[in-house]
Order: structure tokens, then C-alpha cells, then sequence
């Protein structure tokens, strides 16, 4: 298990914003990979298997994160 923050997550996963991972944690769709810290409340997420979740959560284009190369 690896956590990270939300940010952390999103530039791990590629995304230029992490307002889409806001949302679906919001949603509830991420339950399984939020974990909160306490006593600061902070939310981490758990980003094994993350990105086969989001692949299977969002709708696919053609300039989508999963589909760029790696840098």
C-alpha cells in the first residue's frame, strides 16, 4: 500500500489538475483507496490498483492520461 496525498496522486497519475480526483472522492466512487489521518483528518489516497479503477470510472478520449507516454 502506498499512499499519497491527492496532489501527490495526481501528478503520479499524470493528471494536470487533481480537481477530477476531488470529485470522484466526493462522489464516493474512491472509498476503497481513501484512507484519512488522524488526528489531522488529512485524506491520503492509496494509489495501488488507482489507476485500473479511474480506467474503468472516466470516459476515454483521445488526449486521455492513460493513453499519453511516459516522460
Amino acid at each position: 500500500m502506498q499512499l499519497m496525498s491527492i496532489s501527490g496522486a495526481a501528478r503520479h497519475l499524470g493528471y494536470k489538475s487533481r480537481s477530477q480526483l476531488y470529485k470522484l472522492i466526493d462522489d464516493g466512487w474512491l472509498d476503497e483507496h481513501v484512507h484519512v489521518q488522524m488526528p489531522s483528518g488529512q485524506r491520503l489516497l492509496d494509489v495501488d490498483g488507482l489507476q485500473e479503477k479511474l480506467q474503468t470510472l472516466c470516459q476515454w478520449r483521445i488526449d486521455s492520461v492513460f493513453l499519453r507516454k511516459p516522460v
